[in-house]
């Protein structure tokens, strides 16, 4: 019996075989490694053998290749190609983690912290109060009756001129609620005869003029005063009234 050695070229694995069992003067036979099936031929009377690789992988054959000898490496073609397609792999891996960093960090965004700003301040408000001044007393109104009056001043600690003061009045009764609201403009200021004789419709009129008698409530300089009254009418009982408050409740620079 003579053995023969073999060399697959689809992955270098090298094997014996018996040259008997080649019944035939051209053979198939497969690779037991890769399972690559070729052709091999008797040997020649000079003793080369002749070897041709076959891509019919469901071809018959007759016997099999079994005893491998040694660690043959893959043909250089298959490792180039895979060298490559890991350079591809690891590049393209690379070029996906820079964009998504573009987007995470770029312009304008942070993964991690925010800064945000402040909303930019409003305009200061016109600093108005009442000063010390302030006295209430009851009227007899020849159409209404009685009438409660309410006079003071307004102060104006702002640093700029500042115009159309309103003033809100309101009175308590003894469980502390709100019995009646009444508003006027500043600077619209009665003497005692007109709170008597005028109508209340006339009377209503006048405290609502925006501008002030004779424009008092225009353009009040800082540190500037001006007058203001509150007359309620129609009022309930007076054993029931037991306090009363003044607000300022707008005003407007000029």
């Amino acid at each position: 019996m003579s053995t023969m050695v073999i060399t697959c070229e689809s992955c270098g694995a090298r094997f014996r075989l018996d040259s008997e069992k080649l019944d035939k003067p051209r053979n198939k036979v497969r690779c037991s490694r890769c399972k690559n099936i070729f052709m091999v031929e008797q040997p020649d009377e000079d003793g080369l053998i002749h070897i041709e690789i076959s891509d019919e992988e469901s071809a018959f054959i007759p016997g099999t290749i079994h005893e491998e000898i040694g660690k043959a490496a893959a043909p250089a073609k298959r490792e180039g190609w895979s060298l490559k397609k890991k350079i591809l792999i690891v590049g393209a891996a690379a070029i996906l983690i820079l964009l998504i960093a573009a987007f995470v960090f770029g312009p304008g965004r942070s993964l991690l912290f925010s800064t945000s700003k402040s909303p930019p301040a409003g305009p200061a408000k016109p600093v108005i109060t009442i000063t010390d001044s302030v006295q209430a007393y009851y009227l007899e109104n020849v159409h209404a009756g009685q009438v409660l009056v309410i006079e003071g001043e307004v102060l104006n600690e702002s640093s700029q001129p500042v115009s159309f003061v309103m003033i809100e009045g309101k009175l308590f009764n003894s469980k502390d609620t709100v019995a009646q609201i009444q508003r006027c403009y500043v600077g619209n200021a009665f003497t005692r005869k007109e709170i008597t004789n005028l109508n209340l419709s006339e009377m209503q009129e006048k405290m609502m003029n925006r501008e002030g008698k004779n424009l008092k409530n225009v353009r009040i300089p800082p540190a500037g005063k001006a007058p203001f009254m509150l007359v309620f009418h129609n009022l309930p009982e007076m054993s029931t009234l037991s306090n009363y408050s003044v607000n300022v409740i707008s005003s407007k620079f000029e």
